[in-house]
């Protein structure tokens, strides 16, 4: 099983501005999703999300299709979204992808945040990271990545750049 690090941020390593604001993403033309989301969304079977995120996410209609979600929290119940198949998780990391790997699942997003991110580097289980860089700077809000892990080293692969378009792409794979 693959597990996928899917983001967008800002310069400063920011996934969001303050209250989940996603203003930033505006600075790219057509937004993160212009930079083959369509392609990468086809591929992935099952997604991870931490609590905080999932209270922002609630609030839109699905767009996953029938991919299951598990929402790593520490209450017992978390919000419904209509259509979507919610595994409800919390505990430790490396029991989450053993349930993952369990449900047959081959290529997992960790949608985040920086806190759930912390949390798979810690155990070694970021195999790739796609990450849109926008071209700005928002000063506050919630990092890429956060917590307490090792040094973990990736190995660039691809770059990408839309023309007319100031952000990148970066693609990177776990060097193992």
């Amino acid at each position: 099983m693959q597990i996928v690090y899917y983001a967008a941020m800002s310069l400063d390593g920011r996934i969001a501005g303050p209250g989940h604001d996603l203003a930033f993403l505006e600075t790219l033309s057509g937004g993160p999703t212009g930079y083959g989301y369509e392609q990468f969304i086809a591929e992935v079977d099952g997604l991870v999300v931490g609590a905080s995120s999932w209270d922002f996410m609630k609030d839109y209609s699905w767009a996953y299709g029938e991919r299951p979600v598990w929402v790593m929290s520490h209450r017992d119940e978390v919000p419904t979204v209509e259509g979507a198949e919610i595994h409800v998780v919390s505990g430790d990391v490396a029991d989450l992808v053993a349930e993952l790997e369990a449900a047959g699942l081959e290529r997992v997003w960790v949608i985040g945040g920086g806190n759930v991110v912390g949390q798979f580097l810690a155990v070694d289980r970021v195999d790739e990271l796609i990450v849109t860089v926008a071209p700005t700077f928002l000063g506050r809000g919630p990092s890429l990545a956060d917590g307490d892990f090792p040094l973990r080293r990736f190995r660039l692969v691809a770059v990408e750049r839309r023309e007319g378009d100031d952000g990148v792409q970066l693609r990177y794979e776990r060097a193992r």
